[in-house]
């Protein structure tokens, strides 16, 4: 993956949009194994309506069949069945880390899975961005940032936009701990290294 880092002035982090990868080829299309399930058929009967020339699909850099979304739905209108469920718009997030390997490699990780992500380097640049009225799902902050800690950032935060969800991230060698309010402020606490599964499932986990 691209590196990015973090430049410009205050108020503009660093904008990361879902690349072009395995991943975003599967959000804007679907392989014939889930085109035939939706559809409640086997495999090989979809891809002899793809041969037949009744369905469309299209060859992957890898050479694998993909069935573009918009394709699927007309196919399934025509011939009335269900149409297919598109899934939720990615969501965005805001990475506040000083560290910038840090910061990318969350905003890398994130990506990925096909959210918009905007780095910040510190929290006082975070708050200046959303003071600009930019609108993110999430602020995933470090706990310990020189001049304004994640704690201080997310007490900030939930004092002005108190819907915003914040997840706090933690290290082994922090030498500040989160403090027994972190819980009144922060939606959830995430021990970094982690998986995305582990982020996603506290955010989830969050929300409901």
């Amino acid at each position: 993956m691209t590196l990015w880092g973090l430049g410009g002035e205050i108020g503009q982090p660093q904008v990361k949009n879902p690349k072009n990868s395995k991943n975003s080829v599967s959000r804007a299309s679907l392989t014939t194994g889930q085109a035939a399930s939706h559809c409640q058929v086997s495999t090989p009967t979809l891809k002899t309506w793809i041969r037949e020339g009744r369905l469309r699909a299209f060859k992957t850099p890898g050479g694998h069949a993909r069935i573009a979304v918009e394709e699927f739905q007309r196919f399934l209108k025509k011939h009335r069945m269900p149409t297919y469920p598109i899934p939720p718009a990615p969501k965005g997030v805001l990475v506040v880390d000083d560290e910038p390997d840090v910061r990318t490699a969350v905003a890398d990780l994130l990506g990925s899975a096909g959210h918009t992500t905007f780095e910040a380097a510190g929290g006082r640049e975070a708050l200046a961005w959303l003071d600009g009225g930019q609108s993110v799902d999430l602020v995933l902050t470090d706990l310990g940032m020189p001049g304004m800690t994640g704690t201080d950032l997310a007490r900030s935060v939930k004092g002005q936009w108190p819907g915003l969800r914040i997840g706090l991230m933690t290290g082994w060698d922090e030498t500040e701990a989160p403090g027994g309010e972190t819980g009144s402020i922060v939606d959830f606490v995430i021990a970094k290294p982690f998986q995305l599964s582990a982020l996603i499932s506290a955010y989830t986990g969050a929300a409901a």
